[in-house]
């Protein structure tokens, strides 16, 4: 579906493109460029010119749309990483870190995910199928719900489960879930093995709140604003990355990390 930033997109590309044709006319008009009529054209009869062509194109404006957002996403990916400089300590040191493969691991992964994010769950076959391939991947969970209460549940109820030792069981579950209602959330975290009385009382521990909270701070410092959203090395990644391409960025990593 077209959300309203894809609409955005398109009327500013469409935008540009009249402006831009309109500019080259009127730079080829000034020039004596050859097949320019003597007399200039005008806006409208640009603006036929170009509504024409994209009837004829409609896939042009697409094309730019693309162009613009892999810019935007470069350039916002760019300024990622230059914040993530100040807050080393936080994303990748923090005193009592959700770590998943090996803790020892030559080359970290931070990723802040959401449990109702639907690219969230589909790359959750593919980070684990990562930590099963490469024994050397040190994976550190940033529980960050922003899509309803009902991410925000799941999150206390995963770290709460951490107290027991059953997060990382407790995370698998709720990954794999379509659907998370309170109850549901309850039942799922009982399936993976966790202890729900302990659950309902380690909740009450502010230390849970305390660690969303620092969690919303860093990502805002970031610029993170969406999830997936990794970190792998240094280098900052969104979206639900294939198998290959976050085994590329591992090898970068390390390759980084020897020079």
């Amino acid at each position: 579906m077209t959300n309203q930033k894809t609409v955005l997109y398109l009327l500013v590309a469409a935008f540009i493109m009249v402006t831009a044709v309109f500019g080259a006319l009127r730079f080829a008009g000034m020039t004596g460029g050859e097949d320019v009529p003597a007399v200039a054209m005008n806006k409208a009869d640009v603006e036929k010119i170009v509504r024409n062509y994209l009837l004829e194109h409609p896939e042009v404006i697409f094309e730019a749309v693309d162009a613009m957002k892999n810019k935007e996403e470069d350039e916002r990916l760019v300024k990622m990483k230059d914040k993530a400089k100040a807050h080393q300590t936080a994303l990748y040191s923090e005193a009592e870190p959700l770590v998943a493969g090996n803790p020892k691991g030559d080359v970290t992964i931070v990723e802040f995910f959401d449990y109702r994010c639907p690219y969230c769950r589909k790359v959750k076959k593919t980070v684990v199928d990562l930590l099963k391939q490469d024994g050397n991947i040190r994976l550190i969970l940033k529980e960050f719900p922003i899509l309803s209460p009902e991410s925000e549940m799941a999150a206390q109820v995963a770290i709460a489960a951490a107290a027991q030792g059953k997060y990382w069981e407790v995370h698998m579950a709720f990954m794999g879930a379509e659907d998370l209602t309170q109850e549901r959330i309850f039942t799922l975290a009982k399936e993976a093995g966790a202890d729900i009385e302990r659950i309902k009382a380690e909740l009450k521990n502010p230390k849970i709140e305390k660690r969303l909270t620092e969690t919303q701070n860093l990502a805002r410092a970031l610029g993170i604003d969406a999830t997936p959203t990794f970190f792998i090395g240094d280098e900052p990644s969104t979206g639900g990355l294939t198998l290959e391409e976050l085994k590329k960025a591992v090898a970068a990593a390390r390759k980084a990390k020897q020079s």
